[in-house]
């Protein structure tokens, strides 16, 4: 860490700080579950209150300038958090609204990142040494958490910025009940991804963060009585290079980025409410893409199993990136795996026979546990979405829409994956397919 004592005091560090009992493992993870019957009916659970009630917060309000409509900006262009144009594209295209959906009975608001029936409980803080700043994507503001007059200005020139990553475990469980820290989980490492790699496309140094005291130095003054976990964060400076996790920096440039990452960021989607694409061949470019997307990803400690089945140019098969490399497991149809794992309670939740490549993201659960305890759970799933993001952009880039989809069997896919018995884990399960027309209407969202 680069930042001054000041921003990111370490905190001392007690088992009650981590929201992940180490139980989770088996019932979130590894166990075949039922859905709830809240998703039946898409209520809320009994006793709840409807998330768009969550209060805003009250401090000072500091409008960010419009965002740019395209990633990167031009060349020459001024970089740093102090420029007002770069803030607001990091925010905007980190976790910032981008799509609107008023087909009635529909989900109308969609952010930058997937997030499970668009519940987003994740929330997205700037942290500098002046005061703290809640970024309110609704209104594409700042808002100033501790109401000091440090809060109506931007971050000064040259000083330490982190964006901190909470989440709001009651958002998601109002609908998903104790499932909701799966979820929450997955996507803070989905929005880590977001950031650091819009970060790149800024021109900005990125250094995700996981260690757990000092996230919880830099949300001392302001997360309690928040009702907010603190996940991780993101550490940004002004030189552009690519830092990797916090225990494996790597400081090579920026391997993969499209050539327009906003166009791209405003495409993504999830497909329909039924993931069943039309069964024509991805482009032939996906594969590679998705090989230097991984590659580039800014954690290395994970495998990502690719049942490819409709690629041009590309046998169906199984391959498998690991250690910044992709290599060919074996050639044939990979749909009696994918039905294999992705059954559960007795049916497969998504069209297999259609897609066009599903990616497994596994990680080194046992290695984890020994070393952190319950907090390996946060720490994996933020490597696993991390990754899981960058597959949701590749996809996005070649007109595909990509589903992440809880509905597998983790035991069975680490058997059937050929991950180590007892060591490795699934975590993300993502379908990339063509999208059928639907019945949804999407506005894109311009500030």
């Amino acid at each position: 860490m680069t930042g001054t004592a000041s921003t990111a005091r370490p905190a001392e560090v007690t088992a009650s700080d981590s929201p992940f009992p180490m139980e989770l493992w088996s019932e979130a993870v590894c166990s075949r579950r039922a859905i709830p019957d809240t998703l039946a009916s898409g209520a809320p659970a009994p006793g709840t209150t409807d998330p768009d009630q969550d209060p805003l917060p009250a401090g000072p309000r500091l409008p960010l300038a419009p965002p740019p409509l395209r990633l990167p900006p031009a060349p020459g262009s001024p970089a740093g958090l102090a420029d007002p144009a770069v803030l607001a594209a990091l925010l905007h295209y980190s976790y910032g609204l981008l799509q609107h959906d008023p087909t009635p009975g529909g989900r109308p608001l969609h952010r930058a990142v997937a997030s499970a029936r668009c519940r987003y409980p994740s929330e997205l803080t700037l942290v500098t040494p002046e005061a703290a700043y809640r970024f309110d994507a609704l209104h594409h503001q700042l808002v100033g958490l501790d109401g000091s007059s440090a809060a109506r200005r931007p971050p000064a020139p040259g000083s330490s910025a982190f964006l901190v990553i909470t989440s709001r475990f009651a958002r998601t469980a109002r609908l998903y009940g104790d499932y909701a820290p799966r979820l929450c989980a997955q996507e803070a490492g989905m929005l880590l991804g977001a950031v650091h790699l819009v970060a790149a496309a800024l021109g900005l140094r990125a250094r995700p963060g996981a260690d757990l005291g000092t996230l919880l130095g830099l949300c001392a003054d302001w997360l309690p009585g928040t009702g907010e976990h603190p996940m991780a964060y993101v550490e940004l400076g002004s030189e552009s290079r690519s830092v990797g996790g916090p225990a494996t920096p790597r400081a090579d440039e920026p391997a993969w980025l499209p050539p327009d990452l906003a166009s791209v960021l405003r495409a993504r989607h999830s497909g329909a409410a039924i993931f069943d694409p039309d069964p024509v061949p991805a482009p032939a470019q996906l594969l590679p893409d998705l090989g230097a997307a991984l590659a580039d990803a800014p954690f290395d400690d994970f495998s990502c199993h690719l049942l490819v089945g409709r690629v041009t140019g590309t046998e169906p098969g199984h391959h498998v990136h690991n250690g910044g490399r992709t290599r060919l497991v074996y050639d044939g149809d990979p749909l009696p795996l994918l039905e294999q794992i992705g059954q559960t309670e007795g049916r497969v939740s998504v069209n297999f026979r259609a897609t066009a490549c599903t990616a497994y993201i596994a990680v080194r659960r046992g290695e984890a546990v020994a070393k952190y305890g319950a907090d390996a759970f946060r720490r994996l799933h933020l490597t696993a979405g991390a990754v899981a993001h960058r597959i949701c952009v590749v996809a996005a880039r070649h007109g595909l829409c990509a589903r992440v989809h809880n509905g597998y069997d983790a035991a069975r896919a680490a058997h059937l994956l050929g991950l180590s018995p007892d060591e490795e884990t699934v975590l993300f399960q993502v379908a990339l397919g063509t999208a059928r027309p639907s019945a949804s209407f999407r506005v894109p969202v311009v500030f």
